[in-house]
């Protein structure tokens, strides 16, 4: 009974960690089209302090979701699907990409005085890169949930 709850507490982390990793991924991504009526300025301010509530977040998330990946892994040893190790893979290529953006173009929006789009369009082509590894991440995992 206990063995059940706990497995099911370290998928339940695992998932919500996903979650907020693909959906803010998603989130900013649409801000764009919600700041479309302000002005440069604050559309810009808006974009930065959204993306950066969402990467400050990923701080947390992001070691989260790979240490309940890796319980979840360990769980299943000695008989791991190929698609898990796929997930696994996308995931430590997501990780890296958060590392690209808040070390790249994200503390350079932060420095400027004053943004240029060009600052933003490197930061939404790196959140294109996570929502498209995340998919993958997604479908490998759908795969090893039903036997591929």
């Amino acid at each position: 009974m206990f063995n059940t709850l706990l497995w099911t507490a370290v998928l339940t982390v695992h998932l919500v960690c996903v979650a907020y990793w693909y959906g803010g991924a998603v989130y900013c991504l649409q801000i764009p089209r919600l700041t479309r009526a302000l002005d440069t300025a604050a559309a810009f301010s808006v974009r930065t302090q959204a993306c950066g509530r969402y990467l400050r977040g990923l701080w947390h998330v992001i070691p989260l979701a790979i240490l309940s990946g890796c319980a979840l892994i360990w769980r299943m040893l000695p008989q791991i699907p190929w698609p898990y190790h796929v997930m696994g893979l996308l995931g430590v290529l997501m990780a890296g990409v958060f590392g690209l953006m808040v070390f790249g173009p994200y503390r350079r929006i932060l420095r400027a005085v004053r943004p240029q789009p060009e600052m933003f369009a490197k930061l939404q082509r790196l959140l294109w890169l996570t929502v498209l590894l995340g998919s993958l991440a997604m479908a490998a995992g759908a795969a090893g949930t039903i036997g591929l």
